[in-house]
Order: C-alpha cells, then structure tokens, then sequence
C-alpha cells in the first residue's frame, strides 16, 4: 500500500510540475485535468481505507490526467499561458475539495 501511495504522489507531483510547464481554452483545460485527478484521488482514498478494487481506475484516471497534460505542453508554449492555465488549474483544484 505504502508502494501505491508513492507511486500516486509522484503521479500527482509530476502532474503539478507539468502543468506549469504545459497548456486550449485556459479554464477548460485545467477543468478536464483537475476533474480526472479529483476522480483519482478520490478513489485512491477509498483504496487506502480497503477497497483495493477501485485502485486500477484510480490509475487509470490519473494516466489520463498526465495524458492530458502532456498535450497541453505541445499546445502552450508561452510563459503567460503556462501562468494563465496554472492559475486556472489550481482554482478548478480547490473546487475538488
């Protein structure tokens, strides 16, 4: 279990770092990746407290998110719009909560 969490935590480190790094429409954008990883990480909370049978979606969601976040590098390239899809990233992230 210990190996998952880690393997998740790196998931959503790498997400995070990416993101600033990457970047269509700002707000949309950020909406579909904060979703998936709010979906995975839900998910992942229910697998630490014993129901392992949802840790595969958990992944899954969270390989989606980096899928998407690898396209978002490809189609954002400047600083500003790296600023402005972190800002809205970070706000859709909050609304997880």
């Amino acid at each position: 279990m210990k190996k998952v969490m880690t393997i998740f935590g790196a998931i959503i480190f790498a997400s995070v770092i990416l993101i600033s790094c990457s970047g269509g429409s700002f707000e949309s954008d950020a909406k579909k990746v904060a979703k998936l990883q709010c979906k995975a990480e839900k998910l992942l909370q229910k697998a630490t407290a014993g129901d392992m049978s949802v840790l595969e979606k958990s992944t899954q969601l969270a390989s989606e998110a980096e899928a998407l976040l690898k396209e978002m590098e490809r189609k954002y390239t400047s600083d500003s719009d790296i600023e402005k899809l972190r800002e809205a990233y970070l706000k859709e992230l909050d609304n997880c909560k």
